[in-house]
């Protein structure tokens, strides 16, 4: 099984969609237009404006603030008995949540939003969440909602009948929606662990395995951030502590601040903070979801490894440059890192993967070694996938033995802040190395390491 963090094409493709977004405005087919034109005398016309889509916004934020259930769900169709019992209990769950900022933002608008002929109206209106977790998330962060909204008359009030995720503003991407859903728009009910500084969420059934790993994830935070105050840069932006959700199962782990078809046993998903500026912290936030079901579950030592190697991503998200890549990231310099900072009290010799370094070396796997780096274009060919987390790995242990740690955070971080397709260059370059003269002098290391 492998672990991961979502592709940074899709981080970029949805900080780009941030910035594009119509707060105030309709879009796509807004027959409204901008809903801020003159509109006919005709008493039968049924328009929507959009400070009617604001103030609709802002009431429900304002019931969340104050903890008012009853105005929470009064803008949804009351017909709708499941609707309302849905959003009642997405309510209390967020009622649960230890949210510093909270509040729902007007996104982009499709559909009919006017009517000449006093026929009601039914578009889509998208809206944001914005959230931040107390202590951890490093500036506010989204979730989109998509909401079908009706008006039946030209005086009847806005009524909200369908909850959805929102798509994605660029078509194509990896998830089907923008970090929906979250645990309080699917879990019956939430349990809120305290893990020092950080958080792990479950649903009922699993509170008792949520207490049993919280202390592993307050463990594994605590390695990764004193690695970090060892090693790191100690003005850069990183978070103190993690939001980390327990899932069972591959369909639950890509069905949780995403959609789409999960292989991972662990994932860490970067969000880009909310709004618009000239802020240098693009990300501002992540979650981590793991599969209780993988192998990594199976003992204490297992959790804590698949925990530092996931906060390992989390750490260090928010020094991402998130700017376009065509190709992303270098895989093995992300993966490297994590694997890295998971495993590197043990020698390699003990690690899960070292019998298929072994077998690599020797020639037995499908691809042999060849003496390059793993790259992205062919990191699941033919299920090498481990085996090319695995070679990441030791080209992080590699770099640390002959540099020093410092000057392999200092290498990653580099990485991070450039471009996703200068990641490469970006590394050698803190190193004072050329590719070629790393990847002999790494083969060399990697040989003797599986001989």
């Amino acid at each position: 099984m492998t672990l991961g963090i979502l592709s940074l094409v899709l981080v970029v493709a949805v900080g780009a969609g941030v910035g594009l977004v119509l707060r105030g405005g309709g879009s796509g087919d807004d027959t409204a237009g901008d809903g801020t034109g003159d509109v006919a005398a005709d008493s039968n016309t049924v328009v929507v404006k959009d400070d009617e889509i604001t103030k609709l916004v802002q009431s429900h934020s304002k019931a969340l603030a104050s903890g008012d259930a009853k105005a929470f769900t009064s803008i949804f169709d009351q017909k709708n008995a499941a609707l309302v019992r849905d959003q009642a209990r997405v309510f209390a769950n967020l009622r649960k949540m230890p949210l510093a900022e909270k509040s729902y933002e007007v996104l982009r608008r499709q559909g009919r939003a006017q009517d000449s002929f006093g026929r009601g109206v039914k578009f889509t209106q998208d809206v944001a969440f914005v959230h931040r977790f107390a202590g951890i998330d490093l500036r506010p962060v989204s979730e989109w909602y998509r909401w079908t909204i009706e008006k039946a008359s030209p005086k009847a009030p806005l009524v909200v009948t369908k909850v959805e995720g929102a798509p994605p503003t660029i078509s194509g991407e990896a998830s089907k929606t923008m970090y929906y859903p979250g645990p309080w728009d699917i879990w019956p009910d939430i349990v809120v662990a305290k893990a020092g500084g950080s958080l792990v969420l479950a649903r009922p059934k699993d509170a008792a395995l949520a207490r049993r790993v919280a202390p592993t994830v307050s463990a594994a935070a605590a390695s990764d951030l004193a690695f970090w105050q060892k090693n790191g840069d100690p003005d850069a932006a990183v978070p103190s502590g993690f939001v980390v959700a327990l899932v069972e199962g591959k369909t639950q782990l890509g069905k949780l601040f995403r959609t789409s078809k999960a292989n991972e046993a662990g994932v860490s998903i970067p969000m880009p903070r909310w709004g618009i500026g000239n802020d240098t912290v693009k990300i501002g936030g992540t979650r981590v979801v793991m599969d209780t079901a993988s192998e990594f579950f199976r003992d204490e030592q297992g959790i804590m490894e698949i925990s530092e190697h996931e906060l390992a991503h989390s750490l260090v998200a928010g020094l991402d440059s998130a700017q376009f890549a065509l190709f992303g990231r270098a895989n093995w310099i992300t993966e490297g890192f994590a694997e890295y900072v998971a495993g590197r009290s043990q020698p390699i010799a003990r690690n899960r993967r070292a019998a298929e370094g072994r077998a690599y070396v020797a020639g037995q796997l499908a691809m042999p070694f060849d003496g390059k780096l793993p790259t992205n274009a062919l990191w699941d060919f033919k299920q090498m996938t481990s085996v090319n987390y695995l070679m990441g790995h030791v080209a992080m242990r590699f770099i640390a033995q002959k540099y020093g740690e410092r000057k392999l955070v200092e290498g990653v971080v580099a990485a991070y802040r450039a471009p996703g397709d200068d990641s490469e260059a970006a590394l050698f370059q803190v190193l004072g190395v050329t590719r070629a003269d790393f990847e002999r002098q790494w083969a060399g290391y990697v040989r003797a390491q599986f001989a």
